[in-house]
């Protein structure tokens, strides 16, 4: 049950004590809220209003962690906002170095933790990889660094050299395996790129989860062929559930290329993207508010944008299960896409309980 409480909606008692994986819309971007009851994980923040209304609705006033994937302005825009909001509490703050991302929003958030730091208020880490050993967790939310490697953050970003590959702010993306209640639930790849998944899969790390957020929003990874790119990111976490978080109108993502690949590579896997993408529907968007939609912040929903909105990730007694209801996403779809580039009829009933 949702109540009103000066102006916000804040969620009943057994709501706000769940483990839970929220994937926020956030149109082009990346967010997403790991929690068991008022303490949470946030990885990415490309909005700080969208993240404000959610973690108020969800009881949270205190970040354990806050990690930034990587430096592009869409993941971490929300955090020059959020970090010095009197609201919560931030335990830490991890990010990597990045010597080629020179952008002001990337030099704004490192003055300001700088500050932030200096002032007592948070912890820095500079220096996140797959030594980790599950620093990062949180109750019954336990996160598993995969990528990058030692190696990686110690060279960092820049050209082939005499003893390092070329290595990219997209090859450094970090690349998190989340399990709730012991079920391997959810992996976030951040832009992870072709080079970066080389070097995951050569060290052998378990990738299989539930749902896979997929990287560059379904759009260019860099990789010579999407198809590959694509084929090979399905075999190392054999997803039910793949999730383009994108922007209705930002770019043409996901790439078609990209979702015949995985409709290929994992036939049940359903696919869900958070915004209605153009490539799906050209025409104007529906005149009103799909009734699948959860009751969540979404970037969508005001303007009707939004296919299945923000996502919520649970474990129930059938395994992982993840919401908006795929029978109700579906019918939507059917109903209301022109040309829908996922099949929802091939992921209807899904094998693995979404």
């Amino acid at each position: 049950m949702i109540e009103v409480r000066d102006g916000l909606r804040v969620a009943d008692q057994q709501a706000i004590e769940a483990v839970e994986a929220v994937i926020l819309d956030v149109g082009h971007g990346n967010c997403a809220v790991l929690r068991d009851g008022d303490r949470c994980v946030i990885v990415d923040a490309k909005s700080d209003k969208l993240l404000y209304r959610e973690l108020i609705a969800s009881g949270v006033r205190r970040i354990e962690h806050l990690v930034l994937s990587h430096a592009d302005s869409d993941h971490i825009a929300g955090a020059l906002r959020l970090l010095p909001n009197d609201d919560f509490e931030i335990g830490t703050v991890w990010l990597n170095a990045d010597s080629d991302k020179d952008s002001l929003k990337w030099h704004e958030l490192l003055v300001l933790l700088s500050q932030l730091t200096r002032d007592g208020r948070i912890k820095t880490r500079v220096g996140i990889c797959d030594q980790q050993d599950w620093e990062l967790s949180v109750g019954r939310v336990m996160i598993d660094v995969l990528h990058p490697g030692l190696l990686d953050i110690g060279h960092g970003t820049g050209r082939a050299g005499t003893v390092r590959p070329e290595m990219t702010t997209n090859g450094l993306s970090v690349v998190l395996r989340v399990l709730l209640d012991g079920h391997p639930a959810l992996l976030l790849p951040g832009d992870l790129d072709a080079a970066g998944l080389e070097n995951l899969v050569g060290r052998s790390k378990d990738a299989n989860a539930h749902v896979l957020v997929y990287p560059h929003h379904g759009g260019h990874s860099g990789a010579s062929s999407e198809r590959d790119f694509a084929k090979q990111l399905c075999e190392v976490v054999d997803p039910s559930v793949v999730v383009f978080s994108m922007g209705r109108g930002s770019f043409r993502n996901p790439l078609r290329e990209v979702i015949e690949q995985i409709g290929l590579s994992i036939p049940q896997a359903r696919v869900a993207c958070t915004q209605l993408s153009p490539n799906c529907h050209a025409g104007e968007v529906p005149v009103f508010r799909p009734s699948h939609l959860l009751d969540r912040p979404s970037a969508g929903m005001a303007s009707n944008r939004c296919c299945a909105g923000s996502l919520r990730i649970t474990v129930g007694d059938g395994g992982v299960l993840v919401a908006p209801a795929p029978e109700d996403h579906a019918t939507w779809i059917e109903g209301h896409v022109d040309d829908p580039m996922c099949n929802p009829r091939v992921w209807l009933p899904s094998p693995r309980g979404a």
